[in-house]
């Protein structure tokens, strides 16, 4: 009876004894899985805009040479579904961006354009758009069409690029297909920017 007693006891504390280090095992096990869970967010969005940023330079940057953070910072009210749709869009004239280059693309733009770059309409370096003098006694037409110029164009293309077309590009269709990339043009401010051009 004594011996039954004792195994009794003996499996008694042997299941205490497994019953402790299970829940003590299965807190620390969530407690760590809680912890990877509250930093893999940010980690996890870190790698991919990092990764995005290596897309950039390898596919983008071929065609977009110069201004490209200021085309992405003029677009800063774009969603993530207006990026996504660029993404595609630049996809389907031809850029060599891979499918599981999209997303991290996508969150590169969207982190980039919340970012703040230089002022809306301002010429790089502070040439001379902004100085006053000589260039002040152009006719009311060709000051519209410069203004227009700087406030619309240079918001993604450096002065000499928005200035510069092929010998047998017209500034119309130039303009146009600028339209259809995003440009934010009247009728009216159009037809203003392209004499001024036409006129350079």
């Amino acid at each position: 009876m004594q011996r039954r007693h004792n195994r009794l006891l003996c499996l008694m504390v042997w299941n205490l004894v497994v019953w402790m280090s299970a829940t003590t095992f299965a807190g620390r096990l969530a407690a760590q899985a809680q912890s990877q869970v509250a930093a893999s967010p940010q980690g996890d969005q870190q790698a991919q805009i990092e990764k995005g940023r290596q897309v950039v330079a390898q596919a983008c940057a071929t065609c977009h040479t110069m201004g490209i953070m200021r085309m992405v910072q003029a677009q800063k009210n774009n969603t993530p579904e207006d990026w996504r749709d660029t993404v595609y869009s630049m996809i389907g004239r031809g850029a060599e961006i891979l499918p599981d280059e999209i997303e991290p693309l996508t969150a590169f733009l969207v982190a980039s354009a919340a970012t703040k770059g230089p002022a809306a309409g301002q010429a790089p370096g502070g040439g001379r758009g902004g100085a006053r003098g000589a260039g002040d006694q152009q006719a009311p037409e060709a000051a519209d069409g410069k203004a227009i110029l700087q406030r619309t164009c240079q918001q993604c293309h450096d002065a000499a690029m928005a200035t510069k077309k092929l010998p047998s590009e017209d500034w119309n269709a130039v303009i146009a297909k600028m339209m259809t990339y995003g440009a934010k043009l009247t009728p009216a401010e159009q037809q203003k920017l392209i004499e001024y051009l036409k006129s350079m």
